[in-house]
């Protein structure tokens, strides 16, 4: 989400996990065992803590007050805890009020160096579509068009959004932009073309993307030096290819390739990628980016662990505050209480959505094969659209017994056991349940 880049956010913080941070302790991460069922997403019950506690920081004015001067409106906290609480569908008129501030304040809130940037754009375009308000009439605004307006059409970077030096964060907004465009349905055209070859273009032979690919910062660059593709702009950029559907194959391969090897030996992730497997780098932001990207590539978080056994989801978890005022919040390594950034950045990876989740109900369009034996046990391929965050599939009344996403077009089910007869496979995500066609007929056979 638009923030402070990151990385300079690193070289000042503590990478050490404290053990307790003031206002609450910590849960240690737990290891993954034979007979121990490990945590999935969605964390529901820790999603709705977090974004709780994000409501709370809403003034009545509508805004998330500026640390430094509480006075003021802390605008991009403020945009960023609209779509933590939408995406976690917690507290709505909270988020109701604070899109309406931000409605009201958008030429400050979008300016930057004097020009609009588009991932401030971005961010409003999803705000306004995850709460059902017109990002193309936002309080006058047109916010897509705004956007794309500030795409460049000639010279090197030509397809990049925004004409602010993109040195921190290039491949960061690039991917949001994708992100919401396909959000309100702009997924062709010359505009996004373009994008889309200039945003593919960024992707390092390993896999991964840097912030923004120059000679200080190559994609040979080393993670020591704070150089090189790291974990945000990767999983930022995935996020947005993904969601126009322009991650080829071979890409989204390459890119799930990066940011398996450059998970943490505690299971979870920094912004730069581990290649010594030494612990503690592990932050909640990082670790939550990389889970949305994992979704949106049809990887669930959980299966990514290592040989240590550490669990991925646990590791999230584990930097949740669960007392005191502060119960809830997300804390940082190194940081003394509740963090705010941290907390809206995980709220929407522990709902186990991605940035752009809210692509419409799910499509039934095939299924293969499209009979199996009523004892159940079938393995069927479902084909459509907006399985990205695909969280159930049901033969008839019954669940299917196990369920892989592979991509936003196809999810793979193992049938339950069924009487003799026809019934509708569907699918279930976020946005609704596929309705019911005779594309999605299954048919229980002795």
């Amino acid at each position: 989400m638009i923030r402070t880049p990151i990385r300079l956010r690193r070289l000042t913080a503590s990478t050490a996990l404290a053990v307790s941070l003031g206002l609450a302790a910590l849960a240690a991460p737990t290891a993954a065992s034979a007979t121990t069922p490990q945590p999935a997403l969605p964390q529901t019950v820790q999603a709705h803590a977090a974004a709780t506690w994000l409501a709370s920081q809403i003034n009545a004015s509508g805004y998330i007050p500026s640390v430094t001067t509480p006075d003021a409106a802390d605008l991009d906290a403020t945009a960023n805890t609209v779509l933590a609480l939408a995406s976690a569908g917690v507290a709505t008129a909270k988020a109701q009020s604070a899109l309406t501030y931000l409605e009201a304040n958008v030429g400050n809130y979008v300016t930057v160096a004097g020009s609009d940037g588009p991932g401030q754009l971005a961010l409003l375009i999803l705000d306004a579509h995850a709460l059902g308000v017109s990002p193309t009439s936002f309080n006058g605004t047109n916010l897509v068009a705004r956007l794309l307006a500030t795409q460049r059409t000639s010279g090197t970077d030509t397809g990049l959004f925004g004409i602010q030096d993109p040195t921190f964060d290039g491949a960061y907004r690039q991917g949001l932009a994708l992100a919401a465009l396909a959000v309100v349905g702009k997924t062709s055209g010359t505009a996004v073309t373009q994008a889309e070859a200039w945003l593919s273009a960024q992707q390092c032979s390993d896999g991964g993307w840097t912030s923004y690919i120059t000679s200080a910062n190559p994609c040979n660059g080393k993670p020591a030096q704070y150089a090189g593709p790291d974990t945000n702009s990767t999983a930022v950029a995935v996020q947005g290819l993904e969601a126009q559907h322009a991650l080829g194959g071979a890409a989204a391969t390459k890119a799930l390739h990066f940011l398996t090897r450059a998970q943490d030996a505690d299971g979870g992730w920094g912004y730069e990628p581990n290649t010594s497997r030494a612990p503690g780098s592990t932050d909640p932001d990082s670790t939550a980016l990389v889970f949305q990207a994992l979704l949106a590539l049809g990887t669930p978080p959980s299966t990514a662990k290592l040989a240590t056994g550490a669990d991925p989801v646990s590791v999230l978890d584990s930097f949740q505050i669960t007392l005191g005022s502060a119960a809830g919040a997300i804390a940082f390594p190194g940081i003394n209480g509740p963090d705010l950034l941290a907390t809206y950045q995980a709220v929407p990876a522990l709902a186990g959505v991605t940035f752009a989740y809210d692509l419409g109900t799910p499509v039934v369009t095939h299924v293969a094969p499209a009979k199996g034996v009523p004892a159940g046990g079938t393995t069927v391929k479902i084909t459509g659209s907006g399985f990205t965050e695909a969280s159930a599939v049901h033969f008839g009344p019954n669940a299917a017994t196990s369920v892989t996403v592979t991509s936003s077009r196809s999810v793979t089910a193992v049938s339950p056991a069924g009487s003799l007869g026809t019934v509708d496979i569907t699918v279930t995500s976020p946005s609704g349940t596929s309705p019911v066609t005779p594309a999605d007929h299954f048919t229980y056979k002795a």
